[in-house]
């Protein structure tokens, strides 16, 4: 196979946010046969396997010269992930590839600077599209919602973001109780945490009460307070544990894991979940009905805490022995780094990639 020259570029690549492991297991893969360059504004040290180079291109001054010296380094194309690098690499003649993990929308704002932000990165990526060599939403659900948002009608491929799945699921982790519900993510009203602990609630009240809701993530201290008083409220059947490095021993001990998203570009730890072999709750919202493989998809509130109760409650297997497979099959870095370059390839030499 030849041999490309490619920068993988994004905003930030920290440890703990589900959008920069993609991007850096992503970049990670395709080093193993390609030379790979990641730019980012700015990137945690601990971070290594990777060459990573840091750019102020948050700067608009500086956004000319950062495309200046990315083209110095000769590059085969370019992938960017996010705002500012998806307008720096508008700014060159290396073929960009644009990939869209979403933007939550405005109604999920909360904060005037992150409104700011939102409009940015909207406005970024609608001017960037339309240069970009090729978009590549990371789901059906967000390949129809840019082509509206933006009006875009230039070519398109749907491309899911990876996981680096754990050759083996390692032990459950040791809790105080064996049956619990898991969420995973960040804490903040539009993934639905306050109605998940409400909902946990009323189908405990059906199952009894040696049944627990584990959520693992960070959250804004407002909201956190809020869900704190609501788990204070649960009789001690409610945890907050913030963020925990590793989450895969927590899936392994779930029972069932569930959310109530009001919005997901993708939903990477739905994906994990499933994996674990564990089924899933969710609304048939967002991207979910795309990623929901082994679990359910509610239509409703009752329909949800119907789930749960239903899953609980259940000793059957249900497929989730194959369902790894399925995960793996889809969402693994060597899937999503050879539908890469296959694509760029066809791209570039003006074949069809689809």
């Amino acid at each position: 196979m030849e041999t490309l020259n490619i920068c993988v570029a994004t905003y930030k690549l920290f440890e703990g946010n589900g959008i920069d492991v993609s991007v850096m297991q992503f970049a990670k893969e395709l080093s193993r046969r390609h030379n790979v360059t990641m730019a980012a504004v700015y990137a945690d040290k601990n971070i290594q396997d990777v060459d990573i180079k840091q750019y102020p291109a948050n700067s608009p001054a500086k956004m000319r010269q950062v495309s200046r010296e990315l083209e110095k380094g000769k590059f085969d194309l370019i992938s960017t992930h996010y705002s500012p690098f998806d307008l720096v690499a508008t700014m060159g003649h290396t073929p960009h590839f644009l990939h869209d993990p979403g933007v939550p929308p405005s109604m999920a704002i909360r904060k005037f600077s992150d409104l700011y932000l939102w409009s940015i990165v909207n406005t970024s990526r609608m001017i960037a599209a339309r240069k970009a060599t090729r978009v590549l939403p990371i789901s059906r659900y967000l390949a129809n919602e840019f082509r509206k948002k933006y009006l875009y009608r230039r070519g398109m491929d749907v491309l899911p973001y990876c996981i680096e799945f754990p050759e083996q699921i390692p032990g459950p982790v040791e809790l105080p109780f064996e049956n619990y519900v898991l969420y995973v993510g960040r804490h903040t009203p539009y993934k639905g945490v306050h109605e998940l602990i409400d909902i946990f609630g009323e189908a405990r009240k059906e199952i009894g009460e040696d049944v627990h809701l584990v959520t693992i993530g960070l959250g804004e201290p407002r909201y956190m307070e809020l869900l704190r008083q609501k788990a204070a409220k649960s009789g001690g059947n409610v945890h907050l544990l913030g963020f925990v490095k590793d989450v895969w021993s927590y899936y392994a001990g779930a029972s069932v894991y569930a959310t109530c998203s009001t919005w997901e570009g993708q939903d990477r730890p739905v994906i994990e979940a499933q994996y674990s072999g564990k089924p899933v709750v969710t609304y048939e919202n967002c991207s979910h009905p795309e990623v929901v493989a082994y679990g359910s998809l509610a239509t409703n509130r009752k329909e949800f805490k119907d789930a749960l109760v239903r899953h609980l409650t259940s000793d059957r297997d249900d497929g989730a022995t194959t369902i790894k497979q399925k995960m793996t099959a889809r969402y693994s870095p060597g899937v999503m780094a050879d539908e890469f370059i296959r694509i760029a390839k066809g791209t570039i030499n003006g074949g069809s990639s689809s």
